[in-house]
């Protein structure tokens, strides 16, 4: 029975990492030359990163990172937009799209290592603006914690949460949970993640912050009990999600939720201009308090 419902597929898999399907090309009025795309050796391997858009001094970089098993293709109905109005930069992680792959399993902690040292040797300097989706948003908050100094706003995109499978095996019924076994809690997708070992990296950071920060959350209105391993504790599993979700809007003092009612878990593919006007309302708030700090000057 318990194979049946494997508690990675619980939510996390069968919800939180679905494939994004095929990304949808925008289209875009940023100048062609602004367009760069590059594999930068990191130590040993090679990782692929694109960027677009005119760098804008003392302006934030946007850097966006995919959810798990996805390339930085999914963001292409979202990077051309913000390319015309910021500095943008997508990447493929280890062993994904054109990226080499690592050696090992690789988790957060690895993630983030890696990111800070390609966006280092392809010369796209802080500060950021990091957007992250599913995964992507758990490495987000790791690497804010890691360079608090370096990031000045966060998007996240439907983003997991480190308690999200805690909270919910706890709901799953006594006969359920004493058959578990540490193998059912592995995601496996075609990206080696240690998915275990990166939850408790995102719990110890703790990462809490005053930095402006949009959270976009799937809306109810999509909600299908059938999307989860147990449909009938369903309900209970979509509270969480909910309370998980308002939780990461109390991370920073300037946090805000955005229900993004027509939309899965894929906003960038469903609703992409909610994403890009979330990027976009963060980039002008922090722009604003820099021009606030200017005036104050004697």
């Amino acid at each position: 029975m318990f194979i049946a419902i494997r508690i990675g597929l619980l939510v996390l898999c069968a919800v939180m990492f679905s494939q994004c399907g095929a990304a949808r090309r925008g289209s875009t009025n940023a100048p062609q030359s602004s367009w760069t795309e590059q594999l930068v050796d990191v130590g040993g391997r090679r990782l692929y990163i694109k960027c677009s858009g005119e760098p804008r001094k003392g302006a934030p970089i946007v850097v966006m990172d995919a959810g798990m098993g996805n390339t930085s293709e999914v963001w292409s109905a979202v990077q051309p937009q913000v390319a015309q109005f910021a500095r943008v930069c997508s990447y493929d992680r280890a062993g994904m799209g054109k990226s080499d792959r690592d050696q090992k399993a690789h988790s957060s902690a690895d993630i983030v290592n890696d990111l800070h040292n390609l966006l280092a040797k392809a010369g796209v300097n802080p500060p950021y603006v990091l957007v992250g989706h599913s995964l992507g948003g758990m490495n987000a908050r790791l690497y804010a914690s890691k360079y608090p100094n370096d990031v000045v706003g966060m998007v996240l995109v439907d983003s997991a949460h480190e308690d999200e499978n805690d909270r919910m095996l706890a709901v799953l019924p006594p006969e359920i949970k004493q058959r578990a076994k540490p193998e059912d809690m592995v995601i496996r997708t075609a990206e080696d993640i240690d998915f275990n070992r990166s939850v408790a990296e995102v719990r110890a950071a703790n990462w809490h912050s005053d930095i402006p920060l949009i959270v976009l959350t799937r809306g109810s209105a999509t909600f299908n009990p059938r999307d989860y391993a147990i449909p009938s504790l369903a309900p209970k599993f979509e509270q969480i999600r909910l309370e998980l979700q308002k939780e990461l809007v109390r991370r920073s003092s300037k946090g805000k939720q955005v229900i993004a009612e027509k939309s899965g878990h894929n906003i960038h593919r469903d609703q992409p201009d909610l994403v890009i006007e979330a990027i976009r309302e963060v980039m002008e708030t922090k722009s604003a308090a820099i021009l606030a700090r200017g005036s104050a000057v004697v």
